[in-house]
Formats: structure tokens, sequence, C-alpha cells
């Protein structure tokens, strides 16, 4: 069994033999780019930014670690509005999974889930946005759900907003997970035809 490099440089995933051989695998963002599921010239700069910041406060946060002091005016209802769902939801993040680098030597593939946890009682990933909806999150959350230990995780998008609210949005649509296995075939198959 290998383990995994992650570079956030370029957002690189490594996966590692037993003989220190490195072999790179691409990201979930990477698959969905290369099959057009990824528009990133919808994010601007600022969001990129402010989703960056909001997600470390956040882990901060969970870890018991957060200065309060150091929040940012323009991100402070964000990180009020996790505060609030935290208080609100019956919801155990396990730490030691939290936007931890994971992969699978049998799909090929990396990423990151925001919130493995315990949520309602069940084994679930939450996917912390700081922007608008995307259509894509579903079949993002499918491909982390790959990833995780547990088989059958449920699948939310936590989207908090810049005045202290959130919205949980549940995604049960299965076709999710297939959609994403086709995405990752096609990237390894142009992948290994050079059209990559």
């Amino acid at each position: 069994m290998g383990s995994v490099e992650f570079l956030e440089k370029g957002h690189i995933y490594n996966i590692i033999d037993d003989n220190d051989n490195k072999t790179p695998v691409p990201s979930v963002t990477t698959i969905l780019k290369a099959a057009g599921l990824y528009n990133e010239n919808f994010f601007t700069e600022a969001s990129r930014t402010r989703g960056t910041y909001v997600h470390k406060a956040i882990l901060y946060y969970l870890q018991d670690d957060l200065v309060e002091e150091t929040i940012p005016d323009e991100y402070r209802g964000y990180i009020e509005a996790f505060k609030r769902f935290m208080a609100e939801a019956d919801c155990k993040p396990h730490l030691e999974m939290c936007e931890v680098p994971l992969f699978s030597e049998v799909w090929r593939f990396g990423g990151m889930p925001d919130i493995p946890c315990v949520f309602n009682g069940a084994e679930s990933i939450i996917d912390v946005k700081s922007g608008a909806k995307s259509d894509t999150t579903g079949v993002q959350l499918a491909a982390y759900a790959l990833l995780h230990p547990i088989p059958s995780v449920k699948r939310y998008g936590l989207y908090l907003k810049a005045n202290g609210k959130y919205r949980l949005i549940p995604y049960l649509d299965r076709n999710d997970t297939k959609i994403f296995n086709a995405a990752l075939t096609l990237y390894h198959w142009r992948q290994t035809e050079g059209l990559l």
C-alpha cells in the first residue's frame, strides 16, 4: 500500500510506492476540468482568495486553534455562518480526515474532502462553499465519497453567506458517481493517448 504526497503549489498528488517511486495522479478538480465540467472562468481572484481563507479559518476553528482577531472583516460573516451551522447541526467532524489529501490506488486519483464527519448519525462528507451554488458539487462530492474509507457516505454542500447565514444542500443523485466515473475514464484515456 502506497502513500500520497500532496504539493499545494500546482495542486499535485503523487502516489509513493514502497520503493519511494512517485506516480502523479490527477486531482478531482483536474478531472472535472478535463471533462469540461468545471468552468474556471466562473471564479475570480477575489473568490479564490476568499475560499482559501475561509477553508483555512474553518479548519483552525475545528481544531480549536482559530484566533478570532485575525479574521478580516470581509470574511467574518462566512466564519460566523459556519459557527452557526456547527451550533445548530448534529455534526461530529473526523478531525484527522478534514482537509487531508486522500487517494485511490485503484481509481488513480486524489482529492481533499473538506469535512468528513458523522452528520445526523450517518457517515457523511460536507463540502464547504463560500460562493455561488455550482452544478458540479454533487459530482465533486461523489468523487470524494469514492476516496472515503467507508462506502455509501452521505454528501452535503454547505453554502456560507457573507451575512452570517448558511444553506445546507444534500446531494442524493446516484448519477453523480456515474458522471465522475465517466469523467475519470475519459481523463485516463486521454492521458494514455497523449491528448492531455
